[in-house]
């Protein structure tokens, strides 16, 4: 602030603190909501990019308030289960690659995804999931998402690992390892069965431990809001019965399949993580300050200093509720509001704290 006239009183060096880093959680999608329990697409832009990729809304088309909360595609590397375009491109491999160059670390031109990573098998095919960037701004916070698929409506009262289940539940892995693979700011983790719906994460079954050579779940990028599904774990998995086509030169709407298995599983729930910089500054309010206002209220009139209030003559009180930092050219560059008034006079000093977030 300027220096101290009536009107305003300086900040020094012990009244700020400024770039104070903190980490928050906070729901993923629209709304301030954890869950989606709902899903929609667009049956214009399905038209448009449907053989590429489908956008997922959290309301109907009816609806003009709905927003797009993530996107499901599907992608084959040599262009599989989709139509051929009269340059000899696919659908499938644009996604698959594009996907592989952004995710794969060391990616070349005949790199594939492996599930898990430590895996030796590569995988010509996989569904992915991105979640939209303005629902998870820095990341998709680990250990706090899951997501349901099912091939047919849930069974009341069944859990993983019993027979009778009739979808699969994903989650990370993020909390059972302390070693997540870093690159730069690509960190991945497994996806794998479990839950978080107790509180806390409770893998079933373990990346490491799936078997046979249908490989894993898939693979999860915070940073990145993208979760890869492994189409061939999923093909044989008859709780989620995504029944994956590879055909030559046909659309086989893989991404459909993958949206109505996230349809009929109806639970997605997701919070995301980002750092923030604080400045707390100190406004210090002393005895013989800030005890009359400017509020025309104070005067009887326009013309005069006399004090509607004459008990203020000697001893003047005002309610101060509102705090205005200014630079050193007296403009206005924030305001605080403070929850109520607060009563000021020569008996009362205060300390008011402002917090800035971004």
């Amino acid at each position: 602030m300027s220096e101290a006239t009536n009107f305003f009183t300086q900040l020094v060096g012990e009244d700020k603190r400024t770039n104070i880093p903190s980490t928050i959680s906070s729901p993923v999608w629209t709304g301030g909501s954890a869950t989606l329990t709902a899903f929609y697409t667009s049956s214009v832009q399905s038209g448009s990019s449907g053989n590429y990729y489908y956008d997922v809304y959290d309301k109907a088309g009816t609806d003009s308030t709905r927003e797009v909360q993530f996107s499901v595609a599907y992608g084959h590397f040599n262009g599989s289960g989709s139509l051929n375009t009269s340059t000899g491109n696919n659908p499938s491999k644009a996604i698959y690659r594009q996907f592989r160059n952004v995710c794969v670390r060391n990616a070349t031109s005949d790199s594939k995804f492996k599930f898990p990573e430590t895996n030796a098998t590569e995988f010509k095919d996989a569904y992915f999931i991105s979640v939209n960037r303005a629902r998870y701004r820095e990341k998709i916070d680990p250990g706090n998402w899951e997501l349901w698929l099912s091939g047919s409506a849930p069974t009341e009262g069944t859990d993983e690992g019993d027979s009778r289940q009739s979808y699969i539940k994903l989650i990370d892995d993020s909390g059972a390892t302390a070693d997540s693979s870093v690159n730069a700011s690509k960190r991945v983790f497994n996806i794998v069965s479990g839950s978080i719906q107790s509180g806390t994460s409770v893998i079933h079954t373990a990346a490491a431990a799936e078997p046979d050579a249908s490989g894993s779940y898939g693979l999860f990028y915070p940073e990145l809001g993208v979760m890869v599904l492994n189409a061939t774990r999923l093909s044989v998995q008859s709780d989620a019965s995504l029944d994956t086509g590879t055909s030559a030169n046909a659309n086989d709407d893989n991404s459909m399949k993958l949206f109505n298995a996230i349809g009929t599983g109806s639970l997605f729930q997701a919070r995301r993580e980002e750092q923030i910089k604080s400045s707390h500054f100190f406004c210090r309010v002393k005895s013989d300050e800030y005890n009359f206002s400017q509020n025309p209220t104070y005067y009887k009139d326009d013309t005069s200093a006399e004090l509607t209030n004459t008990t203020f003559i000697q001893d003047p009180k005002s309610y101060i509720t509102t705090v205005g930092l200014y630079n050193d050219n007296n403009e206005l560059l924030a305001v605080a509001k403070l929850s109520q008034p607060l009563l000021k006079s020569r008996d009362r000093e205060a300390v008011i704290k402002v917090r800035l977030d971004f």
